[in-house]
């Protein structure tokens, strides 16, 4: 992707769960739901999320996403700048640094094995736009997070996922860069879920497949994430909960 096309465009909720249940077939969300323990995948502002439910959705969430860059550092048969390999490089490492985080704090995701559009390695409109329907709703999962932890009192769980939130800000801002599309037209990230479980139905075509997707796909190891950076590491920051 080496032609910069600076346009703007926008992810927005409606269309990133109507682009998820179309790529996934029309997948039954309620029986997914279940498999995390939730009553109902559909937005339900009286839904209370434990804290357990929303460190597993987001380690689930976040070995999807090293899946994803670790794809596409290895694998994309499209062309790719030396500055979006950098990119794409620290993305993977950041989001194996979350990873680290959630598990450490007692998350697990639910599978290591995903699938993914057919031709997500060989379109890079497709992948462009799947890698920025993807941080969306990261950013907007972590932004629950953060509404939830700040209701149970979590402030310092709070305080780390919107420090998520903000990472997975910039990883949205980059993949649109990559794409040719103006990296900060947002002046707030948006606000597509209440609960952090609101976000299944965006998850579920990657977990159970569908018209379109192929795979499994499985997560890479640690071992394979660190050569896949060849040496490349983002700026260590401390979380929330180690500073306060």
């Amino acid at each position: 992707m080496t032609t910069k096309q600076r346009t703007s465009g926008t992810f927005s909720r409606r269309g990133l769960l109507k682009g998820a249940v179309g790529l996934g077939g029309g997948l039954m969300m309620a029986s997914f739901a279940n498999l995390f323990g939730i009553e109902s995948a559909a937005a339900d502002h009286d839904r209370k999320d434990d804290p357990q439910l929303i460190l597993n959705l987001a380690a689930t969430a976040e070995t999807l996403a090293t899946t994803f860059y670790y794809a596409a550092l290895t694998a994309a048969k499209f062309k790719l700048d030396d500055e979006d390999i950098l990119y794409l490089k620290l993305a993977l490492d950041a989001e194996k640094y979350h990873l680290d985080f959630l598990v450490a704090n007692g998350g697990r995701a639910l599978t290591n094995q995903f699938y993914v559009p057919a031709n997500l390695l060989t379109d890079p409109a497709l992948f462009v736009k799947v890698g920025a329907d993807a941080e969306t709703a990261f950013v907007g999962a972590y932004l629950a997070a953060t509404r939830r932890f700040a209701e149970l009192g979590a402030d310092r769980l709070a305080g780390t996922t919107a420090q998520h939130a903000c990472s997975e800000a910039q990883h949205l801002a980059l993949v649109r860069e990559i794409g040719g599309f103006a990296p900060n037209n947002l002046p707030l990230p948006l606000p597509i879920y209440y609960n952090v479980s609101d976000a299944v139905p965006t998850l579920a075509p990657f977990l159970q497949g569908g018209m379109g997707f192929i795979g499994p796909v499985t997560a890479p190891s640690a071992a394979q994430i660190m050569a896949a950076l060849g040496g490349v590491k983002s700026d260590r920051t401390e979380p929330y909960t180690n500073v306060f």
